[in-house]
């Protein structure tokens, strides 16, 4: 893990018997050996229940799959569609848009075409005699007669 050799040891354990003596040394040694043995096992437990969890996460996703195609086999195809009703649906659909478009036409060839609104231009246009030119200032002139 840290990558020491054996010359970085000794000179760690010649430190270690100068600042805490000899008397020290065997308790600091054994003291130091417990907290990593300690440290050693929460790592432990620390992955084995991360296996666990990651393991029935596994299993819980195959146990969806295995139901998904359970499910995909049980259930009856899809049905092929009568080409019969299918063409009888198109023909009503097709009737139901040329009355439409017909009841359109009618009530378009009947309405009153003066009830329209009317541009400026085309007011003009229409209360103007082909004789006479247009006042000019607006659509709301009105001919005068020379």
């Amino acid at each position: 893990m840290f990558n020491v050799g054996g010359m970085e040891l000794l000179v760690i354990a010649i430190v270690a018997l100068v600042v805490l003596g000899p008397d020290k040394l065997p308790g600091a040694i054994r003291q130091v050996g417990q907290v990593t043995g300690e440290l050693r096992r929460i790592s432990k437990g620390f992955q084995t229940d991360l296996k666990g969890a990651l393991e029935e996460t596994e299993r819980q996703a195959e146990l969806e799959h295995q139901a998904q195609k359970q499910a995909a086999a049980a259930a009856p195809p899809p049905s092929t569609p009568d080409p019969g009703a299918a063409r009888a649906a198109a023909q009503a659909e097709l009737a139901a848009a040329e009355g439409a478009r017909e009841r359109a036409e009618a009530e378009a060839a009947t309405s009153d075409t003066s009830s329209a609104p009317v541009s400026g231009a085309e007011r003009q246009s229409m209360t103007t005699d082909p004789g006479t030119e247009p006042l000019s200032g607006g659509s709301d002139a009105t001919p005068t007669a020379s």
